[in-house]
């Protein structure tokens, strides 16, 4: 390849030709990527059974959150379902919650108040731990208290996964749509988290779920002895203890259009960076394995795109650089629509370019961020 066409300045000619080399290695990694996840996503099949009669826990852990119980309670509650209880952890509330959940009728419906957290306990999974010791059933449901289901059908969706030796269902839990520019980043972010781990868990390798949908055995999470190990770390009840279980899982996948839960995105950015670092900042605890593929994952993502705006700026022959990697664009749009319709989690094919660009940028700078901050919090 000659590359008397590229402007120098004061770079040498062999570093250029080196990054434009990288750049197409990374374009058709990147491309091939997104082709594989979507034949993985694509294999995840129906539900298998057929028995909706298997009474399950629902667990819900709240801290402060009246107006999120009131609003998204009831349809827990009226869920199309035979036989279901639900158990609240009121984690030190004083706004009101507590009596709110007292004054439901609802006969089962139940609570659990938390007032103190023991010394060398996360809040969040002291309340889950004592919600899980009272859950009457065997299989347990989880979400959050700022999630609102799908359907009447949420329940029922998780019912029809469980067959054979199945002991661990993955939901998914995309975010309600706005026109906020927070908005916009976590639904992209949601999107790529999810495809990712379902892909992972539709390959035999399953490393995380989220815990605004997501449902286990109470047998699972004993003999794994629950969250012994990670109880103080904030965040990873649901990815860090996924991944506890992994050598003793039989996995489904739940992506009926029925099994959504949505919440609400952050509003401010102050708030979205401090939900972002929270969740980020597990991913140091995470096994070694995993831990090395995502970061591979990240790190090959980030390159693609600081390569392809290096280029951009040094090179003459701008349509060498742009037709390859519209051409990757126009892949990974086709593809990741396709994704997002089987997972059903919403997807701006017409923002996805630049959102990928944040994506691969700015959520690096927030992991490192992540990785360095000591005190994180679930709730103050």
């Amino acid at each position: 390849m000659k590359c008397t066409n590229f402007r120098l300045l004061s770079l040498p000619i062999v570093l250029i030709t080196a990054v434009y080399i990288v750049f197409l290695a990374l374009t058709l990694i990147n491309g091939y990527q997104t082709l594989v996840t979507w034949r993985r996503v694509n294999s995840i099949k129906q539900p298998y059974s057929k028995d909706d009669s298997i009474p399950f826990s629902i667990i819900i852990c709240a801290h402060n959150e009246l107006g999120n119980l009131q609003l998204n309670l009831p349809s827990i509650l009226n869920q199309n379902y035979a036989s279901f209880e639900v158990i609240v952890g009121l984690d030190r509330c004083t706004d009101g919650s507590i009596e709110y959940i007292q004054s439901l009728k609802a006969g089962n419906l139940t609570s659990v108040i938390i007032k103190k957290t023991p010394a060398g306990w996360n809040s969040k999974k002291y309340v889950l731990s004592k919600c899980i010791e009272k859950a009457s059933h065997e299989w347990l449901l989880l979400t959050d208290a700022d999630c609102q289901p799908a359907s009447g059908n949420w329940i029922k969706s998780y019912a029809l996964n469980i067959h054979n030796k199945i002991n661990l269902v993955l939901g998914v839990s995309p975010y309600q749509q706005s026109n906020r520019l927070t908005s916009f980043i976590t639904e992209y972010e949601t999107f790529m988290t999810a495809s990712r781990y379902l892909s992972a868990a539709a390959n035999k390798s399953p490393y995380m779920g989220v815990g605004r949908n997501l449902s286990y055995t109470k047998s699972l999470y004993k003999s794994i002895n629950g969250f012994e190990g990670i109880e103080h770390i904030t965040g990873g009840d649901d990815d860090l203890l996924v991944q506890k279980m992994v050598a003793h899982a039989e996995v489904s996948i739940n992506i009926h259009p029925e099994s959504l839960t949505y919440s609400a995105p952050e509003r401010t950015w102050k708030k979205y960076l401090t939900q972002k670092t929270r969740h980020l900042s597990v991913g140091k605890y995470y096994q070694e394995k995993f831990k090395q593929k995502l970061s591979t994952s990240a790190v090959l993502h980030s390159s693609l795109w600081l390569s392809f705006l290096y280029l951009i700026g040094f090179s003459d022959t701008i349509w060498r650089i742009i037709v390859p990697f519209a051409l990757l664009v126009l892949i990974k749009g086709l593809f990741f629509k396709k994704i997002a319709t089987k997972i059903g989690t919403p997807l701006r094919l017409i923002w996805y370019p630049i959102l990928d660009l944040v994506y691969a940028v700015f959520l690096p700078l927030i992991a490192i961020r992540a990785m360095l901050e000591r005190n994180i919090r679930w709730k103050k």
